[in-house]
């Protein structure tokens, strides 16, 4: 019996060998972490918008608006002035251009009852109030040295106005036409700071057009210099 001892004690450290071995190899393999990236979210477009301005109605032609009218060192380059509003909605964008469209309402008032061969002046402040309506093409624009965002827009349709003041109502006169309703063109420039995306600062040209005598027999209507704020909000 004694000479079985060691044997029977071999069996059994044995076999408690193997059934460690199989344990091992029957545990599943610890899992091993691996750091996951989270997925920046995009950003969301801000749809709708809307924006405010005044400005100085000039008597020159668009181009010479758009130089300020410093080429026009004779007569008033200016005679009365426009306030205003608009709501602007974006239908589709991609890539930062966007195809949306544009209502407005503006009030143009001053003492310049016409202008200006010859100037007729009111004693009491005058109004001739406006409403625009039509498509509007927007590009988001560049961000320079991350701080300040430049992009632009171009907005054209229809103009629809009450009765008109200062050199549109001289134009009238001159083309025996009438500028109750003539076409809307409005190029603008805008600039944003990178931090405060929501809120732009717009430079526009508000030019109202008979294009070349197609509405109301009318040439020019009326351009303005105008400065203005837009606020981008999320659509509801």
């Amino acid at each position: 019996m004694m000479r079985l001892l060691p044997l029977v004690l071999l069996v059994c450290f044995h076999a408690i060998i193997v059934t460690a071995k199989a344990a091992d190899l029957s545990s599943p393999p610890e899992s091993v972490a691996t750091p996951t990236v989270a997925a920046l979210p995009l950003p969301v477009r801000k749809a709708d918008s809307i924006y405010v301005f005044a400005g100085a109605l000039s008597t020159r032609n668009m181009g010479s608006t758009a130089n300020f009218d410093t080429n026009w060192p004779i007569g008033p380059n200016y005679d009365n002035y426009i306030v205003g509003a608009a709501y602007n909605h974006d239908f589709y964008s991609l890539y930062g251009f966007a195809v949306g469209g544009e209502v407005g309402l503006a009030d143009r008032f001053g003492y310049f009852r016409q202008c200006c061969d010859p100037v007729i002046k009111s004693t009491s402040i005058l109004n001739s109030p406006e409403f625009w309506f039509g498509p509007r093409f927007s590009f988001d624009g560049l961000t320079l040295f991350n701080t300040v965002r430049i992009g632009g827009a171009m907005t054209f349709g229809f103009s629809v106005t009450a009765n008109s003041i200062g050199v549109e109502r001289g134009r009238e006169i001159d083309k025996n036409g009438s500028a109750r309703v003539i076409g809307y063109l409005g190029p603008e420039i805008f600039f944003a700071l990178a931090d405060y995306p929501e809120w732009e600062i717009v430079y526009r040209l508000h030019h109202r057009s008979g294009a070349n005598g197609t509405f109301g027999r009318m040439g020019e209507g009326y351009n303005a210099n105008v400065l203005g704020l837009r606020y981008k909000f999320l659509p509801i």
